[in-house]
């Protein structure tokens, strides 16, 4: 069997029924279904003179339910069968007339339609018996019939007994909601926006007409409200309470009864009244618990993270429904303590990414941890903005002052990151900038905050340290800078310093010899000749040069002397 509710429920909020006509339709749908399933179920009753006598419905039993559960089925679709046609004459009555003659019989009609269907639901539960295998079904069945059963009440005007079946129907819900959350798929969703109607637009309203109409000294929230009357004995439908109880006892625990829940909350001077038990009880455990002291790991925040994220949820919810627009007392209270939730959420992940740096600080000395750490302290920045702009902390002075001294503290943190990165680089002149620059930006006055954080973010003496430790980070690099630069401008050539002499030097750290260029000369046969000899040469090869150079000179005077033997030669002769 798939889900009861999205069966029965479900199908009608996805077909849109508002007239008469369209439940009528629906109603057809299903009766058609209906009468498929007991075609395949063989129980169709062809003899219709003897049916009673004949007829097979009536007669299955849990056997046959644990064999096929499309038994339970064709009761459920006959009991959505009947609820449908109610609702049809019920739209019809919304129409028309009360004095009309027809209305008192439309409404017998409808209470007889809801009675059968009642009936029908109480037949499934009897077919599941003790089956709790599939526990989300079952309890899906119980509140399909509850929701059945105080309808019922309220058309009779059975007050206490309404208020007993929606409290069990809401718990059921509230239960099933949550499971659903689990669920990341598509079918889930529809689940929790089917839940939300229901509670929205069914059992909330009906609790608030039950409880108006009861003589209840104390009303708080619903869900409060509806965990003190569940534990009613209502029968049958009380099994629920049981199931749910034996999954998790915190669903219908009355806690107003046994613990003693605080009415208001303090902060900054201004007082704000909790008008919803279940979230004074969430505060209760959050502000009392101390263990944070002695977390060691930043994951460990994440628990109390969670804390705060769900009583911001529920007051969001709890101010949805029932804030009075028209009581701007309990307008202001509710806006006093959205500050205070967030103010301590926002907190608490201020705490979490400080044990962070921690943590990346301790597993490893490479710089190259620097990255991520400057990125959580810009994130670190903006939650403290993000505080700075909460409803009424710009209005209190000393808070605001603190904070911003706060932003201050994390971005002189950020700073002193992006030094130590470039001093490691040995990049000494822009650390000792950035050191020079942070220094004189940050003072630590005697009174740097005036407010106190909490979990111990930052104190007064912790600033002091962070002066002095900046003080000698600053001292410390400019003596880096210092010698960095005397490195630079000493000569590297051993005859320049006789107090310097590297291991490892070739011939070229000897002496600082300038290149060997041309310079510009006469163009003379001599010069010219002299003039491109290498230097870089082997002074054999120098040899060998000059040897074959004076040869070829030789060669040439002697065929100058034969040419000047000739006609000249004889008469200006020797």
């Amino acid at each position: 069997m798939d889900s009861p509710l999205n069966t029965t429920i479900g199908a009608r909020m996805s077909a849109y029924l508002l007239t008469a006509e369209d439940y009528r339709k629906q109603r057809k749908r299903v009766n058609r279904r209906l009468y498929k399933l007991r075609h395949e179920l063989g129980l169709i009753t062809q003899d219709t003179k003897n049916y009673q006598t004949k007829q097979k419905l009536t007669k299955v039993n849990q056997d046959d339910y644990n064999s096929n559960d499309k038994y339970g089925l064709v009761w459920l679709l006959t009991a959505e069968r009947d609820i449908l046609y109610a609702l049809e004459i019920k739209s019809l009555l919304d129409i028309s007339s009360s004095e009309n003659e027809k209305a008192g019989k439309y409404k017998t009609l409808m209470v007889s339609k809801i009675k059968r269907a009642l009936q029908h639901g109480y037949k499934v539960l009897e077919l599941i018996g003790n089956n709790t295998e599939n526990y989300i079904q079952v309890i899906e069945l119980y509140i399909y019939t509850a929701l059945i059963q105080g309808q019922l009440n309220v058309i009779k005007k059975q007050w206490d007994k309404a208020l007993s079946i929606f409290s069990i129907a809401k718990c059921g819900l509230d239960f099933l909601y949550v499971q659903e959350s689990k669920e990341d798929e598509e079918e889930g969703q529809f689940a929790k926006t089917l839940i939300n109607e229901l509670l929205d637009n069914l059992v909330d309203p009906s609790l608030n007409l039950a409880i108006s109409q009861t003589d209840i000294d104390f009303v708080g929230d619903l869900k409060t409200i509806s965990r003190k009357y569940c534990h009613e004995d209502v029968g049958v439908l009380s099994n629920l309470i049981k199931l749910i109880e034996s999954k998790d006892p915190e669903f219908v625990s009355d806690v107003s009864s046994s613990i003693t829940l605080i009415k208001e909350i303090n902060w900054r001077d201004h007082q704000a009244q909790i008008y919803n038990d279940e979230i004074a009880y969430k505060i209760m455990k959050l502000t009392e618990n101390q263990d944070w002291t002695g977390f060691t790991e930043a994951n460990q925040f994440d628990v109390v993270i969670t804390g705060w994220t769900d009583v911001l949820e529920l007051h969001k919810l709890d101010t949805e429904k029932n804030q009075q627009d028209d009581d701007f007392e309990q307008i202001q209270h509710r806006a006093i303590f959205l500050t205070f939730i967030n103010y301590n959420l926002l907190f608490t992940r201020l705490k979490r990414d400080l044990s962070l740096i921690d943590e990346l600080r301790e597993s490893s000395k490479k710089i190259e941890i620097n990255r991520d750490i400057i990125r959580l302290y810009n994130g670190i920045i903006q939650i403290v903005e993000e505080i700075k702009e909460l409803p009424g902390v710009f209005n209190d002075e000393d808070l605001s002052y603190s904070l911003e001294n706060l932003q201050v503290l994390f971005q002189t943190k950020k700073d002193i990151v992006i030094g130590e990165t470039y001093q490691y680089r040995e990049l000494f002149q822009e650390a000792l900038a950035i050191y020079n620059y942070v220094n004189q930006k940050f003072s630590s006055e005697q009174e740097f905050y005036k407010v106190e954080f909490p979990f111990n973010i930052s104190t007064n003496e912790e600033i002091v340290e962070l002066k002095q430790e900046l003080e000698k980070k600053t001292l410390q690099s400019h003596i880096s800078a210092q010698f960095s630069n005397s490195q630079k401008n000493a000569s590297k050539f051993v005859i320049e310093n006789i107090n310097k002499f590297p291991a490892t030097s070739e011939l070229s750290d000897i002496i600082n010899l300038k290149q060997v260029q041309p310079i510009a000369t006469k163009p003379v046969l001599f010069d010219i000749g002299f003039n491109y000899i290498s230097y870089d040469l082997k002074q054999g090869d120098l040899l060998a040069i000059n040897r074959n150079v004076s040869e070829e000179g030789g060669q040439e005077i002697e065929e100058v002397e034969k040419k000047k033997a000739g006609f000249f030669g004889g008469i200006f002769g020797r």
